[in-house]
């Protein structure tokens, strides 16, 4: 048996990508916790991986659930100012990730083309990131807890599989943000933008027994909090 391809990736690009999703989930467990109508954030310090925050309209302490879940996210959160709200931050996530860590995961999209086999990138919540080596028109995804994750495909056209599907509702689940489709040219950015709901988890489950992979994808767009966009 041939022993797949895989490499570990830690730089500036997995940290930061894996900071600014656990800010997201540390700002929806303030804004549930201390019930609070908005944050927002200051955007200089955030690109510094630093986290200072504003709170508006909470109906609990906001000092003593940043205390809680800034253990619980390894962050050091400050109450101060902030000039951007949180809904601005899951687009971040993805411009960000489209800008530094696309360009390695692209690399692998060209051999994807050439020999059908596909290529899995993982980013982990505490900044660790890792390539792995699939199968032709296949591959097993780690079962680690990610906070964004992006594949290889071997079609021009980046249409996730039933499969991918399936990884993708985990891994929102999961409270990871998001995952890209990415193709020879094109990529299809397939992500959250709030904290899923019963509900929203109720049709994204749903959506995995669909046979109809674009009608099972446009069901999760119109009827949750889930995006998707091209890149």
């Amino acid at each position: 048996m041939v022993a797949k391809y895989h490499d570990i990736i830690v730089n500036k690009h997995t940290e930061m990508i894996a900071f600014l999703c656990r800010v997201i989930n540390f700002l929806e467990d303030i804004v549930e916790d201390a019930e609070c109508s908005e944050v927002y954030v200051d955007r200089v310090k955030l690109s510094e991986m630093m986290l200072e925050f504003k709170a508006i309209g909470c109906k609990y302490d906001v000092v003593e659930s940043t205390r809680l879940f800034s253990d619980k996210h390894g962050i050091k959160a400050e109450l101060g100012s902030g000039d951007m709200e949180l809904r601005k931050l899951y687009d971040r996530v993805v411009d960000y990730y489209a800008r530094t860590l696309r360009k390695e995961i692209k690399q692998y999209a060209i051999r994807t083309r050439e020999t059908g086999i596909e290529y899995y990138l993982g980013v982990l919540f505490d900044g660790r990131g890792f390539i792995a080596e699939g199968e032709e028109d296949k591959v097993i995804v780690p079962g680690l807890p990610q906070c964004f994750s992006a594949h290889t495909h071997p079609s021009d056209y980046p249409m996730p599989s039933l499969r991918d599907i399936r990884v993708i509702t985990r891994l929102l689940v999961d409270r990871g943000l998001g995952h890209v489709v990415e193709t020879f040219g094109n990529g299809l950015a397939i992500y959250r933008t709030g904290p899923v709901s019963l509900s929203d988890y109720e049709v994204l489950l749903n959506t995995v027994k669909k046979g109809d992979v674009e009608n099972a994808l446009r069901e999760m767009i119109n009827r949750t909090v889930v995006k998707a966009r091209f890149i």
